[in-house]
């Protein structure tokens, strides 16, 4: 499709913003559309107006020109306090001087519609179907027919003539990630090993795997492989009880990561088993092989599009998209050792040093 069969997109634009301010995870299932512009606009100055806690991710990115911070604790209190009001009509007045010519709301809700028609852009794209009324804001209202978000984002983007693919959802390595992950793996209980980083947290409560099951995944792997035990400080209990189980190769990093730290020992493991949750996508965007534990999500909609095992429980009312349950059935009854035997399959293709 090209630049001329869009109304309105009747030259290449110059100056183009992307918003998707957050969660982490849907950061990193935009990057197609990112990699699209620079494919099809090289000459194009592109922007990202993106929450400051996952600007990290995309910071030093090699298509990327600049990034927009977006303070949202900060600037949702704009109704209420005089520094946060001003600091949102800064960002206002920074979105109209930019002068951009197209923008691009991938997250479809009333704030990122807002900030598109701040920035007075001629064309204004996102989602037909965006919610809280975001679509009034927009000049172009497409609907993608993709069902998973990944695949979403790429038919929006095809809409606007970019050339995107699945595969360009990527993620480079900061050099600040790589020295933490060789320093990790450098470690005298983990030199040698195959590498499996395992991330139990998540966001919603019901996609949590059970801790005992967490520790009965551990124990089934000591001995076959060094375990990273990532999340955040939060975290530290549940993340400290699955590497006691896991043995004297098993190390909790809870509260011991940044993003760009996070995102190198993802790279540098041999597997990545989780939950749905950022660290599935990061994974994929840096190359690893990913085990991911679904089950009140469905697949086809949030699961991993570059390979990778989705392991499910075959109850019926799996994929419901609940964030509150009484019994999460489907998490535990996903078996721990079945979860091991694909982290097994993946540890037997890994790839090589």
């Amino acid at each position: 499709m090209s630049v001329m069969q869009v109304r309105g997109l009747d030259r290449a634009p110059e100056r183009v913003l992307i918003i998707k301010p957050s969660a982490l995870g849907d950061v990193v299932t935009a990057l197609p559309v990112l990699r699209g512009l620079k494919r099809s606009f090289p000459a194009a100055h592109v922007s990202w107006l993106v929450n400051t806690e996952c600007s990290a991710l995309l910071a030093g990115d090699a298509d990327l020109d600049e990034i927009v911070p977006f303070e949202r604790r900060r600037l949702g209190r704009a109704w209420r306090s005089p520094g946060a009001a001003a600091a949102l009509a800064g960002l206002v007045k920074r979105l109209r001087r930019a002068r951009y010519d197209w923008v691009i709301d991938l997250q479809g809700l009333f704030r990122s519609g807002f900030f598109a028609r701040a920035s007075a852009a001629p064309v204004r794209a996102g989602f037909a179907n965006a919610r809280e009324g975001a679509w009034m804001f927009y000049t172009h209202k497409l609907t993608p027919a993709a069902e998973h978000t990944v695949d979403r984002n790429i038919e929006l983007a095809a809409m606007l003539g970019l050339d995107c693919r699945r595969a360009d959802m990527t993620l480079a390595v900061s050099p600040e990630g790589k020295a933490f992950a060789d320093a990790f793996r450098a470690r005298p209980e983990v030199a040698g090993r195959p590498l499996v980083a395992m991330v139990p947290p998540t966001r919603w409560t019901t996609k949590l795997y059970p801790r005992r099951h967490w520790r009965a995944l551990a124990g089934l792997l000591s001995g076959r492989a060094a375990l990273a035990v990532v999340g955040t400080g939060a975290d530290a209990e549940l993340c400290a009880a699955v590497a006691e189980a896991g043995g004297p190769a098993a190390v909790s990093l809870a509260g011991q990561t940044n993003i760009p730290q996070m995102a190198g020992l993802l790279a540098a493991a041999d597997c990545v088993v989780c939950c749905d949750s950022a660290a599935m996508h990061i994974a994929q965007a840096v190359g690893t092989d990913v085990v991911a534990l679904i089950g009140p999500t469905r697949p086809e909609r949030t699961g991993p599009v570059l390979g990778g095992r989705c392991i499910e429980a075959a109850v019926p009312c799996r994929g419901c998209l609940r964030r509150r349950c009484r019994h999460i059935t489907c998490m535990q009854q996903i078996d721990p050792a079945r979860v091991a035997g694909a982290v097994q399959e993946s540890l037997g293709h890994r790839r090589p040093a």
